[in-house]
């Protein structure tokens, strides 16, 4: 590789660069607003699915089904195959959010089921729907915030 002279002046416009680069590739590599729309609603699909009666087996595996595939499309939408998953400070909310879901679909178990209330079964459902999706936007942005300071 050759090197023109490095002086503090390029070597400074080097590190710009560099920078610059960081940011583009932390934003690229996070998932877009309708891919967690998405996946909040695959979620929410788990705690509905109670719901369901007889059906509720089907609602379940509807909704995991949908929610593996688009964990495996995620590399085709962000473009890398960088993982939230892999970095300290996403996966510190990436573990709030599965013991959320963890949480709400126990209680879903319980208290949600086709005798209950249709407004006890779309408050769960929309509560779901908005954690998952603000906890999986603060995941994304706390992911991108890794790959810029390279973390």
């Amino acid at each position: 590789m050759e090197t023109d002279d490095l002086n503090p002046g390029s070597a400074r416009q080097q590190l710009s660069t560099l920078q610059a680069d960081a940011v583009i590739a932390g934003s690229r590599s996070a998932a877009p607003l309708w891919y967690l729309a998405v996946q909040a609603l695959c979620c929410a699909g788990f705690v509905l699915s109670f719901g369901f009666g007889r059906w509720q087996a089907m609602g379940f595996a509807v909704a995991g089904a949908a929610l593996a595939l688009l964990g495996m499309l995620r590399p085709l939408v962000t473009g890398t195959r960088a993982d939230p998953w892999a970095y300290r400070r996403s996966l510190k909310i990436g573990a709030v959010q599965a013991a959320f879901l963890v949480a709400m679909v126990g209680l879903a178990m319980f208290v949600v089921g086709p005798d209950s209330s249709p407004a006890l079964l779309a408050a769960a459902v929309l509560l779901t729907f908005g954690v998952v999706l603000a906890l999986g936007i603060r995941m994304e942005r706390a992911f991108a915030r890794s790959i810029l300071d390279g973390v």
